[in-house]
């Protein structure tokens, strides 16, 4: 015996082709209302997830936020980096303004018009002379404050440097052990 759907046996006009190929036709009691009926059945529509969707989801998150987290952190911790690197930059300028007038470099900050001590959220600042002299160069030094975010960007770049000694301008940076970083916390 074979099932014949509903919406088949209804465009036919309940009428059956035998494998001759003769028409039949096939009365069945109320076969029209009972397809009627069958259409008008609630259907079970799924809705929401599973579980193991919701678990896939979340280890692919997961991995996402695991790849992504480390990312953000260096490129939060570079831009601060760059912070520093801009306010050494305006130090060098302003020390360069002062040698244009006098004889000899600017031996503290406020002399430059720059405050008493100079900082920003994340770096303080330090200035000393080359060979305790402020005639051929000075150096200008920036340390992550120890209690700021930018702390724990001291294990790669524990101090970030300007030195200008007789006329060359270096940059520096050194890690927590004092190895040269200067490549990695100066990008240019």
């Amino acid at each position: 015996m074979r099932l014949i759907p509903c919406s088949w046996w209804l465009a036919t006009g309940g009428r059956l082709r035998a494998m001759s190929g003769v028409p039949v036709t096939v009365h069945l009691r109320g076969a029209t209302e009972n397809c009627a009926a069958m259409r008008l059945l609630p259907q079970r529509h799924l809705k929401g997830f599973t579980l193991i969707e919701l678990m896939i989801a979340v280890v692919v998150a997961g991995i996402l936020a695991a790849v992504a987290y480390p990312a953000f952190t260096s490129f939060i911790a570079r831009g601060r980096r760059a912070d520093a690197i801009a306010m050494l930059t305006s130090i060098v300028q302003a020390q360069e303004r002062h040698r244009s007038n006098k004889s000899s470099y600017a031996e503290s900050f406020p002399v430059l018009n720059m405050g008493e001590t100079v900082s920003t959220k994340y770096y303080d600042f330090s200035m000393s002379g080359i060979s305790g002299s402020f005639v051929i160069g000075y150096q200008v030094t920036a340390t992550p404050k120890t209690d700021g975010a930018q702390a724990s960007d001291a294990s790669k770049c524990a101090t970030l440097s300007v030195k200008l000694d007789g006329g060359q301008l270096s940059y520096l940076a050194t890690d927590s052990s004092e190895h040269d970083t200067s490549t990695t916390c100066w990008s240019r």
